[in-house]
């Protein structure tokens, strides 16, 4: 019912209900000239931060070549950890396609008015005409490699479907490779992808089994390898080759969900399973720091960048707290998860929940023979002290 609801909000271009007693009133800013020299020193440490460079040039698609790097790309449902044709799809490739195919298309576009690094971009066809914006890589990695699509021009076109029909590229990518398992369309088969999304469009039995997401389909077809965390189809990091990314997308509050501690440039052995809790932890609490203050994570290589505390700068300036800790990104996250916890406790999830699928925990990567075999001592207690 939820993600059909959010299909209709999607349809009428509506982005979120706000509940606000005051208004709708912004808080005047408490000291405008200190937080005009925060906010610029901020500016300055993101736009001269390398990743920031990469970002502008190739967008997230960019991560298409790293995670093939560590087996961690997704394809074919989760069963490799590497595409042979990975320069198909990758961000080098991304970005000579919009150069090449000149205006409207274009690699470094802001996905919202002030954005610096303008990661997204405009991906047009041969014949000039826009096929969808953004193209990302979690839509190149579940919407491509993990149904066995090389082609940027097939992904976008899908792409452009799925955002038409106000679903998440990600999940109906899980449902795509759960339902090629199923044999309900061939592996790399564009047309077939296009007529199962074609279904959902109908309001069929099958396109609302489709519609609901990859566990849906798992349960109704009998596929055992179906990539979900708390009925959420994880993103595009196959976590036995990032084991660290693994912890994330079996404990954080919402599901199989990057954005919530992706550690893919931690300094571990990502094949270590005694590795990775700290940095997991470390990153879902950053994470949720940021969410917390509205800010984008990849503005996060900024923030790190700059010493002299630019977040209590920008926040005391802004609000007129005074007494912030000095890791208020991480108090805040500690904050957050913990509501977070409570809301998934009265709702009924258990530490149970706090698990990736059975089948990755046997069924080995075989690029590198990995499975996903962090205890679940680290599991069950990696959010002790913060609650």
């Amino acid at each position: 019912m939820a993600r059909r609801l959010g299909a209709v909000m999607g349809s009428k271009g509506l982005k979120a209900i706000v509940f606000d007693q005051a208004g709708g009133q912004k808080p005047a800013i408490a000291n405008p000239e200190a937080f005009k020299v925060a906010q610029k020193d901020y500016t300055t440490s993101v736009m001269n931060h390398p990743q920031s460079v990469t970002y502008r040039d190739y967008g997230t698609a960019a991560m298409a070549q790293m995670t093939q790097r560590f087996a961690a790309l997704t394809v074919r449902n989760f069963s490799r950890g590497t595409f042979d044709n990975v320069e198909n799809i990758s961000g080098e490739t991304l970005r000579e396609f919009t150069l090449t195919r000149g205006k409207p298309s274009d690699p470094a576009h802001a996905c919202m008015a002030g954005c610096t690094i303008k990661c997204s971009n405009v991906f047009g066809g041969e014949d000039g005409k826009i096929i969808v914006s953004p193209l990302e890589y979690e839509t190149i990695g579940l919407m491509g490699t993990n149904i066995d699509i090389d082609s940027l021009d097939s992904i976008g076109r899908l792409n452009w479907h799925v955002n038409d029909l106000g679903l998440d590229s990600i999940e109906i990518g899980g449902s795509l490779g759960v339902a090629a398992e199923a044999g309900l369309m061939r592996w790399g088969s564009e047309e077939d992808a296009q007529k199962l999304i074609d279904e959902i469009r109908a309001g069929t039995e099958l396109g609302h089994v489709l519609g609901d997401g990859a566990v849906s389909v798992g349960k109704k077809y009998n596929i055992e390898r179906v990539p979900a965390v708390k009925g959420q189809t994880m993103s595009a990091y196959e976590p036995r080759s990032i084991k660290g990314t693994g912890v994330t997308f079996a404990t954080t509050p919402q599901g199989a969900d990057h954005t919530c501690g992706l550690t893919i440039r931690a300094q571990v052995n990502h094949l270590d399973p005694t590795q990775q809790k700290d940095a997991s932890l470390n990153a879902q609490l950053n994470m949720a720091g940021y969410d917390t203050i509205g800010a984008c994570i990849f503005a996060g290589f900024g923030y790190a960048a700059t010493p002299d505390g630019v977040v209590k700068r920008l926040l005391k300036a802004r609000y007129g707290w005074d007494d912030l800790p000095d890791n208020i990104l991480q108090a805040l996250g500690k904050e957050t998860i913990k509501l977070e916890r409570e809301f998934n406790k009265r709702a009924g999830f258990t530490a149970k929940d706090d698990r990736l699928p059975e089948w990755m925990t046997k069924e080995a990567i075989p690029e590198n023979g990995s499975v996903f075999d962090v205890s679940t001592e680290v599991l069950d207690h990696i959010f002790d002290g913060i609650e």
